[in-house]
């Protein structure tokens, strides 16, 4: 059997902001809410925003608080009919778009978007 993602968490210091980001943003739908979690369906591969875990937690299964610089070094990329859509939304939301949005020598329309913790988003399509 081939290895595949199936879900990708990114832990969020406040769920509800991200969570309104996420489906205001990049126009998400909601496959799943917990208490602690929302998960969006992205197509194969879920995205879940997971309330940050205590530290207690966090050391249970051998892991470090994110601290601040979030992502740092990831991108994660989400293909989409119209990536002006997007940026006209992130704009409104007041999110830092780094880059875009822009065609790209290699072939696709791109943006990049930061989330409310950082989390770097390249919202990108196939040149026609």
């Amino acid at each position: 059997m081939t290895p595949t993602l199936s879900q990708v968490y990114l832990m969020v210091t406040d769920l509800e902001r991200s969570r309104e980001f996420y489906e205001t943003v990049f126009d998400l739908p909601i496959a799943e809410t917990g208490s602690q979690s929302v998960a969006f369906e992205t197509g194969r591969c879920e995205l879940k925003l997971e309330q940050q875990f205590d530290d207690e937690t966090l050391s249970a299964f051998g892991l470090s608080p994110p601290g601040d610089s979030r992502g740092d070094g990831a991108i994660a990329v989400l293909e989409v009919d119209d990536v002006d859509a997007v940026y006209e939304r992130a704009t409104e939301a007041g999110a830092t778009t780094p880059f875009g949005p822009a065609d790209v020598e290699w072939g696709r329309r791109i943006l990049l978007v930061e989330d409310p913790d950082g989390y770097v988003f390249e919202v990108s399509r196939p040149l026609e």
